[in-house]
């Protein structure tokens, strides 16, 4: 499986917030922000939570073929499941925003547009979060399968015995 971590929204969201030089919030003497940088943003937050999707798609066929009879599996479980809530919520939220970005693009008022990309940072944050989860449970269900080739021992083939930890994981 191949680890692909997408913070790229994160730092793009950066270009949307511009500052006036006295520091004053969005639409207090400050310049708007531009539409395009505004749609770069969302867009490269929707590519995040699609690979996220084909990422956590993997990952639950991962943790299903570990066997539940493992020592803290209960948990692993459980946490994935958290996991794919605390997903699932902030894709809803990316829908959201879509909707209003088109809308605030519509409107021509800088003052929603700002909105947007503010709403676009904070869910990048809780973007970058959910990706933090995703790795710990990556590790975690690699931790189970090692644990489960362990407990099997070694396999037997022929001319000799093969170990199965000596095989590539991932």
């Amino acid at each position: 499986m191949t680890l692909t971590v997408s913070l790229v929204a994160g730092a793009s969201l950066v270009g949307c917030h511009k500052t006036a030089t006295d520091g004053k919030p969005a639409g207090q003497g400050r310049a708007a922000p531009n539409p395009e940088s505004v749609k770069q943003s969302f867009a490269n937050l929707r590519g995040q939570f699609d690979g996220l999707q084909a990422r956590s798609a993997d990952l639950a066929k991962q943790i299903e073929a570990v066997p539940a009879d493992l020592p803290g599996y209960p948990q692993l479980r459980a946490n994935f499941y958290a996991f794919e809530e605390a997903r699932g919520v902030t894709d809803a939220k990316v829908t959201l925003l879509r909707g209003r970005l088109d809308a605030a693009l519509k409107s021509g008022r800088p003052e929603e547009l700002q909105q947007v990309s503010d709403e676009l940072g904070r869910v990048s944050l809780d973007a970058s979060r959910i990706d933090q989860q995703y790795i710990k449970l990556l590790h975690g269900a690699m931790a189970f399968e090692r644990a489960d080739e362990h407990r099997k021992g070694p396999v037997p083939v022929a001319g000799g015995v093969k170990s199965k930890s000596a095989k590539s994981t991932h």
